[in-house]
């Protein structure tokens, strides 16, 4: 073998021992902590769960006054497509090139110098 080989089989035979070694079983200590931060986590979800749950509600109950609020008359109405972009004004399967409309002048413009 060269020397090259025999320094990636010394760096892979060192390495195998850094990646086969364990580590030690944990304390009682550090298993309480552990046990201790969990509960914390827990309760932090259960709060925050509870939190949203009460959000969601006070929105939920928003937007049912201001929808009563509005009337029957002004729901499920059409919108108005004035101000709409206009391949939302126009009908499906209308996008293609229509005839009969007068083409822009651009179109039969000489090219630029």
């Amino acid at each position: 073998m060269t020397r090259k080989a025999w320094m990636v089989a010394l760096a892979m035979s060192m390495a195998a021992g850094i990646v086969l070694a364990k580590l030690p079983a944990p304390t009682p200590e550090q298993q309480q902590a552990a046990a201790a931060k969990k509960e914390k986590e827990q309760a932090q979800l259960e709060k925050e769960k509870q939190l949203l749950e009460r959000a969601q509600d006070r929105t939920a109950e928003h937007y049912k006054r201001t929808k009563a609020a509005a009337g029957p008359g002004q729901r499920g109405g059409r919108v108005e497509d004035t101000n709409m972009p206009k391949t939302t004004r126009e009908l499906p399967r209308q996008a293609g090139p229509q005839g009969g409309r007068s083409q822009s002048a651009e179109a039969h413009s000489a090219p630029a110098k």
